[in-house]
């Protein structure tokens, strides 16, 4: 029976490049995706120019005066998150529809390494994305109001920063849900209840209780980090729960994924 040279000298065979080939054809992946290209320019399209019509309307109705350059972040990403999310969906639903996923799987056999792959990527791409919509929200505003606007360092950070978190929080938690369900259909209804409906319904029912748990979601939670505010919770509580939305999502797709047959 042959054996190879690496064999004979004893050497460890080298399998799938490690973790950096596998962020590296994720990366090549993700990026090869038109939707990809198509999801990120609507999150930050749609993102600053919301911010712009808000601004219009605030000037319109003569309260724009002493506005903070953060003031608009949580209305500006309300629509925008959920083209941030179909991208992070279409990571896995989409191989999973089109049974890549088997050739992932047979390429990077460990399937932490493919979930850590793909969190790497997905990080980077999001926050880079929400920061750059952060930017947008600032400039929309400023192109109707940035003679009365306040451009203090804090407000300017948790704008863009803020945004960026936010993003990469959605994101990583739509990652998991995509594990976890592997249908698009299916994860996009799931964000978009807890992200949309949720906090929505909450606001027609006015219950207490209900209100307390709204207040620990991940909207919310993205309100803190854009806005710095301090009830009822302040920026640094609001990363830690958006962290452990998205991880407690990862961490059951993780589970299924390793479960499951591909």
């Amino acid at each position: 029976m042959a054996t190879t040279a690496q064999e004979r000298r004893g050497e460890p065979q080298q399998s799938g490049g490690g973790l950096p080939g596998a962020i590296a054809a994720e990366w090549t992946k993700l990026w090869g995706l038109r939707s990809t290209w198509l999801c990120l320019g609507v999150a930050v399209l749609l993102t600053g120019g919301t911010a712009l019509l808000a601004s219009l309307a605030l000037q319109a109705n003569g309260t724009a005066d002493g506005m903070t350059a953060n003031a608009l972040g949580y209305t500006s990403t309300l629509l925008s998150q959920f083209a941030m999310v179909a991208a992070a969906s279409l990571l896995i639903t989409g191989e999973y529809a089109t049974g890549a996923v088997r050739t992932t799987l047979t390429t990077v056999p460990a399937r932490a390494r493919v979930v850590l792959a793909k969190v790497a990527v997905l990080a980077v791409t999001s926050f880079a994305t929400g920061c750059v919509a952060g930017a947008a929200v600032i400039a929309g505003a400023a192109a109707v109001v940035g003679d009365v606007m306040e451009f203090e360092a804090a407000h300017v950070l948790h704008e863009i920063a803020g945004t960026g978190g936010y993003f990469l929080g959605i994101s990583l938690f739509t990652l998991g849900l995509g594990l976890l369900v592997r249908s698009t259909a299916g994860t996009l209804s799931i964000a978009f209840g807890v992200l949309l409906a949720i906090p929505s319904i909450s606001q027609i029912v006015g219950n207490e209780t209900v209100t307390a748990f709204v207040d620990h979601t991940p909207p919310m939670t993205g309100a803190s980090l854009m806005s710095g505010a301090t009830e009822p919770y302040g920026w640094g509580t609001g990363a830690l729960l958006l962290a452990a939305w998205a991880a407690l999502a990862l961490a059951a797709g993780y589970t299924a994924l390793a479960r499951r047959d591909a």
